[in-house]
């Protein structure tokens, strides 16, 4: 399985290297359509170590972007191109220009996107205090639940940076399933961690489709040499300390 991370889609040219192009997405969506499922599905299957060796694909989202509205959701999954995708919202930056609004956001929410926070203003999480950590991470799910009238249990990482006083913040507050972004399968090296590959602009149709055949293919000697020994997991549980 793989899990897929994007941003912002525009129709003219990208104005940072993690927005895309609605071409190039379309280009993409054309690779994996036909094993795209929901994230409803992936919640449900996602800790069986069995679907490590399937070849489907969940699509991920972050920053609240309005595109994730006018783009993914009214051109994509209202056509059927797609059963649904999680959508992961700073709290701080609802309603601003070029993001979605707090209507938008509850209409994906009600027909099958799945809403996640990051944080409420997409700060690096290792950097501050632990009262502002606890802040980022409780208030920003006690606001989504608010809006939403539902439990709030994803999180992903902004900036895909995290270390254990992190993610033990996190479960604390309530989050059962915490996204990054490191190339490889879903899984992480923690039950409760969830690897993505960010796409960005300097990675074509062809970089994604040789990722998708081999998602291990970028990885490098130390990886292959720790999973081989059984040390991948104490020795990211030293990186990430």
């Amino acid at each position: 399985m793989i899990v897929l991370n994007y941003h912002e889609l525009v129709d003219g040219n990208p104005s940072n290297p993690w927005c895309l192009t609605n071409a190039a997405f379309e280009n993409h969506l054309a690779l994996y359509e036909d094993r795209l499922l929901s994230p409803q599905e992936f919640l449900k299957c996602c800790a069986d170590p069995k679907t490590d060796d399937t070849n489907a694909v969940l699509l991920t989202f972050d920053d609240g972007f309005l595109s994730d509205y006018t783009e993914v959701y009214a051109k994509f999954m209202v056509a059927g191109r797609m059963p649904g995708f999680m959508s992961f919202i700073p709290t701080d930056f609802v309603g601003v220009p070029g993001r979605m609004t707090w209507d938008m956001i509850e209409e994906l929410d009600r027909t099958g996107v799945t809403i996640g926070s990051h944080g409420i203003a997409h700060v690096d999480l290792t950097s501050v205090s632990d009262s502002d950590l606890h802040r980022e991470l409780a208030v920003s799910k006690i606001i989504l639940e608010n809006r939403l009238g539902r439990t709030v249990p994803l999180l992903a990482f902004p900036y895909g940076r995290f270390s254990r006083r992190v993610w033990g913040a996190a479960l604390s507050a309530g989050y059962t399933h915490l996204f990054t972004i490191q190339l490889g399968h879903h899984r992480g090296f923690e039950p409760f961690l969830y690897s993505r590959l960010c796409l960005t602009n300097t990675m074509n149709a062809d970089y994604l489709f040789r990722h998708m055949r081999n998602p291990d293919a970028g990885r490098g000697l130390a990886w292959r040499a720790s999973t081989r020994l059984g040390l991948y997991r104490q020795i990211m549980r030293v990186r990430y300390r």
